[in-house]
């Protein structure tokens, strides 16, 4: 499942959260949003995969679900 794939799931399961997500381009997008929606810094997690990309991880306020992004 791509990129595409998983946003176009995320957007038929909540479409207010995919409509969100797909306008962020860039890691930079996603940390400007990410306090506007109620997501703490603190609760960000970066976890490194290989040297060049990294799952970052964003609890979302509902308590119940994370997003998460696969950045490089």
């Amino acid at each position: 499942m791509n990129y595409t794939d998983q946003l176009s799931a995320l957007i038929e399961s909540d479409p207010a959260l995919g409509e969100q997500v797909a306008k962020l381009p860039n890691l930079k997008a996603i940390l400007k949003w990410a306090p506007g929606v109620g997501i703490a810094f603190a609760g960000i997690d970066l976890v490194q995969q290989d040297e060049y990309s990294y799952d970052l991880y964003l609890p979302l306020p509902d308590s119940v679900r994370w997003l998460v992004f696969g950045v490089s």
